[in-house]
């Protein structure tokens, strides 16, 4: 007996201080809810949001995390904790009613009637609740996009650094098999670097039909010029038309484009593109992504015409939240395609393999980290008459930059590239950095 109560003794002093410390770590959800109620939202963030990592998942925990997430103004990340508890609780009704509201504040009401809609369908709906929630319908009705047409827009300006802005090789001559000697290269065939800034702007045209379905057309422009080498100014335009459809847990998107880029100051190259992309929700966390394109490639001037293309790509794509602090999110995708040359390139038409991944997470609530590595490997089909060999290459992108949100509809991008071309051909074998400063404004 006295074996016993020696090992009870000695189990209670070893769990005793853990779970003492574990509770000294546990927000006081008594306290959150008490400042929520008193108008002190953020003060109920700052007690909650240190926890995320450790009690998400906890339907008690995520509630009034995402209350005080929207009621100190941050509606888009109470609608990722609101997905949370409706997970855990598909009938917790306060979720998907302060969801709907997260929605109207992002304006995204489509989705937010759709919530709000859900919640009166339960027949325990009190009244005051039922009156609010047609105050929020009428106020949608009066903003409903389905009534008039939405225009979005930016406008944005950058100064930067390129280490290579005409991606050339390095080396000021190379060795041409076919005549069996060293050829001298032009400066414009030689790496070049230089300081340059642009600036820039686009906006967009939506119109929702109903039904989940809605048209959209736009255009970006932007205008890039250099200190020294003004040959390599240039300035590219997009143009876009499709439609999009929302249906469920599927989003399906068709998009025209048209390309334009003028390099000093003359027309330079011309796609045409023709592009389908669809999205599932997989689960709360979870999106898949299927996407292809077709596109035309036209280069104008004389020199560069035979590098004239159509190309079709095809691929598959994962985006997936995590938890932790930031709310962590993990991107990539894999394509495959054919580059089929239209002007007799030298080395025929290409095979194209592809890969993609990314990494991006909130250090602040106004400031956010995105990391991309891609890596591209084309494979030609024809034996080039002057290398005499098949040319073979693979372009690495790496990227790092910070998006930092200072104020409402304003942000500042340091953002620093680096591309590698890794080809068997030297005149291809190149490597570029680029560092660059962007200000932003977008009008809502």
């Amino acid at each position: 007996m006295r074996i016993l109560v020696f090992i009870g003794f000695l189990v209670l002093s070893v769990l005793v201080p853990v779970g003492l410390a574990q509770a000294q770590t546990q927000p006081d959800l008594a306290q959150a809810e008490l400042l929520v109620r008193g108008g002190k939202a953020e003060e109920a963030w700052k007690l909650l949001s240190p926890h995320e990592f450790d009690l998400a998942g906890r339907e008690d925990f995520d509630y009034l995390l995402g209350v005080a997430a929207l009621e100190s103004g941050r509606a888009d990340r109470a609608t990722l904790v609101f997905e949370r508890v409706l997970a855990v609780n598909p009938d917790h009704a306060a979720a998907r009613l302060d969801m709907a509201r997260a929605y109207f504040a992002l304006g995204d009401f489509q989705r937010a009637r759709g919530e709000f809609d859900q919640v009166l369908q339960h027949e325990d709906t009190p009244p005051a609740a039922k009156q609010t929630i047609e105050r929020y319908l009428a106020a949608i009705e009066e903003r409903d996009p389905s009534r008039r047409t939405r225009i979005t827009g930016y406008a944005e300006a950058s100064i930067g650094r390129d280490s290579n802005i005409n991606a050339a090789t390095s080396s000021g001559s190379i060795y041409v098999p076919l005549f069996n000697t060293n050829f001298t290269l032009g400066s414009s065939s030689v790496k070049a670097s230089d300081n340059f800034m642009s600036v820039g702007g686009g906006a967009e045209l939506t119109h929702v039909l109903g039904g989940g379905v809605s048209l959209f057309a736009g255009v970006d422009l932007k205008q890039r010029m250099h200190r020294d080498w003004d040959i390599y100014d240039n300035r590219s335009v997009d143009y876009r038309a499709g439609f999009q459809a929302v249906h469920g847990k599927d989003v399906f998107r068709l998009t025209v484009g048209r390309n334009d880029y003028d390099l000093d100051q003359t027309p330079y190259r011309r796609i045409g593109s023709l592009g389908m992309e669809l999205r599932h929700a997989f689960d709360a966390r979870t999106q898949i992504i299927g996407f292809g394109q077709v596109s035309e490639i036209k280069y104008l001037q004389t020199g560069s015409q035979s590098y004239s293309s159509n190309q079709i790509i095809a691929g598959l794509g994962l985006v997936r939240s995590l938890e932790g602090d930031g709310n962590p999110i993990v991107f990539g995708s894999a394509y495959f395609g054919e580059d089929t040359a239209t002007r007799n390139r030298g080395d025929g038409d290409r095979d194209i393999y592809g890969a993609r991944i990314g990494y991006q997470r909130s250090l602040r609530d106004d400031l956010d980290v995105v990391a991309s590595l891609s890596a591209q490997r084309s494979n030609y089909l024809r034996e080039n008459p002057l290398f005499m060999d098949f040319r073979k290459e693979t372009q690495y992108d790496l990227g790092l930059g910070l998006n930092w949100r200072f104020q409402r509809d304003w942000s500042l991008k340091p953002q620093l590239t680096y591309t590698r071309s890794d080809s068997n051909f030297r005149v291809y074998d190149y490597d570029r950095y680029e560092l660059m400063l962007t200000l932003r404004k977008d009008f809502r």
